[in-house]
């Protein structure tokens, strides 16, 4: 059950944070984003992995096991593999998405 719902949650953070960003960065439009959008979503992921690592262990909701690389932010040790994902999840899921769509209207070109 606590599986299903990290698995929830992480697509939910996804999402809030395409949505977030959508004023910002191209591809919610449709058109190809650039570098600096690019960077401002990796950017603001990285600052929400940050708050939610933290929340999370603040509120106790999970702990690491020993086997976890952390990564000490502000005196507190994070999960590094759930920063790393969080942070780039979002960018990654949108280069992909624009690489199908080059791929599918070159095709359609082609035709």
């Amino acid at each position: 059950m606590w599986m299903w719902g990290a698995i929830l949650g992480d697509i939910l953070i996804i999402l809030a944070l395409w949505r977030v960003t959508a004023p910002v960065v191209p591809s919610v439009n449709y058109s190809r984003p650039n570098i600096k959008s690019y960077l401002f979503l990796i950017i603001l992921s990285f600052a929400a992995s940050i708050l939610l690592e933290w929340l999370a262990i603040a509120f106790n909701l999970w702990e690491y096991s020993a086997a976890m690389p952390v990564v000490t932010v502000l005196g507190n040790k994070l999960g590094l593999s759930p920063v790393v994902q969080i942070t780039l999840l979002p960018a990654a899921s949108i280069y992909l998405a624009d690489r199908t769509n080059l791929r599918r209207k070159k095709q359609l070109r082609d035709i």
